[in-house]
């Protein structure tokens, strides 16, 4: 089979599985559920073992993110010879779940960690019960020196960085047909992931640029630098100079006259939902190159994270409009 006729096969698929997804106005439909258990029979049905409605939670929330790996590995098994670029994106779960391991171990709960399988396409294999050595035959061995000289946030911090360094590394070293659409799909996810964490950084740690800046990830262009920089010089209660910030639209349903300061969770829900929209309009575009499929990669996360989201709500019995709002859809 040609790539382009490979392509076309996949697409078609995809196209079906988006027509599919559970986001819009789907998203409001499931929110109005009023029990787990029928949410789980809403998104897997005939899968939903007889247990309890208190336990169905965290077993519908493993489901969710299973099917999104299961998504995403469909894609790569279809293409036969998986690109770097797309098993890379997928090792985000990867990544997710050392953090888990790592912050267990330092607990000693580390047998409590939710850790996710991606089949053949793992670069580390979590699951066996000695968890350093199988950190140590890993591409992530880098991180065991650091266990016992360095605080667990800056190694989940040099971990965050290492995935994005290395995204924007494959980006670029893609051939021109792929890379343009990917690499500023993977430009706009760091310089926003740079955003949030300099906002977190200075408003949750009371950090300046200084300590800070060791912190975000290397790769920005220019202007992404200079804004991230003014993240640490505009005054917190300061409405005009948010406003005029270049990601002041992160924070455009806070600047109202009781504003003191950004709240960066609230930020973090505008950034994902324009990494949203970025990723939805680069699906529909240039079908025979990788761009859509990392696109679908990014999707499938975005709609994994909401419908994590909407379990916990119907598990709470949080209205639907606060739901909304919490996931920046309000």
């Amino acid at each position: 089979m040609s790539r382009t006729s490979r392509y076309a096969f996949i697409m078609a698929k995809l196209y079906g599985i988006m027509a599919r997804s559970f986001v819009g106005q789907t998203y409001r439909d499931i929110l109005r559920l009023k029990k787990v258990s029928e949410l789980y029979d809403t998104l897997f049905p005939g899968e939903r073992s007889e247990a309890p409605e208190h336990t169905l939670t965290e077993d519908l929330e493993a489901r969710i993110v299973r099917a999104g790996i299961a998504s995403m590995t469909y894609v790569l098994e279809q293409l036969g010879d998986a690109p770097e670029i797309l098993v890379h994106i997928l090792r985000k779960l990867e990544y997710q779940s050392l953090k888990a391991v790592l912050r267990g171990m330092a607990h000693e709960t580390v047998e409590q960690a939710r850790i996710w399988d991606l089949g053949p396409y793992a670069g580390i294999r979590l699951e066996h019960k000695d968890k350093v050595e199988a950190i140590r035959k890993s591409p992530y061995s880098w991180v065991l020196p650091l266990l016992e000289t360095t605080p667990l946030f800056e190694i989940e911090n040099s971990l965050d960085r290492d995935y994005y360094v290395r995204l924007l590394q494959l980006a670029r070293a893609l051939p021109s047909r792929d890379r343009t659409g990917i690499l500023r799909l993977a430009s706009t996810q760091v310089a926003l992931a740079n955003v949030i964490w300099a906002l977190r950084l200075r408003f949750f740690f009371g950090m300046d640029a200084e300590k800070a800046t060791p912190l975000l990830i290397p790769g920005m262009v220019d202007a992404q630098r200079k804004a991230v920089a003014r993240v640490f010089e505009i005054p917190p209660d300061s409405v005009e100079e948010w406003r005029k910030w270049k990601y002041g639209w992160l924070l455009e349903d806070q600047l109202g006259e009781a504003f003191q300061a950004p709240d960066p969770v609230r930020a973090e829900q505008k950034a994902d939902q324009r990494l949203y929209t970025r990723a939805h309009q680069l699906f529909h575009q240039n079908p025979f190159t990788l761009s859509p499929l990392a696109a679908y990669f990014t999707l499938k996360e975005y709609e994994a994270s909401l419908l994590k989201t909407a379990v916990e709500a119907i598990a709470l019995s949080i209205p639907e409009q606060d739901v909304l709002s919490i996931v920046g859809a309000g």
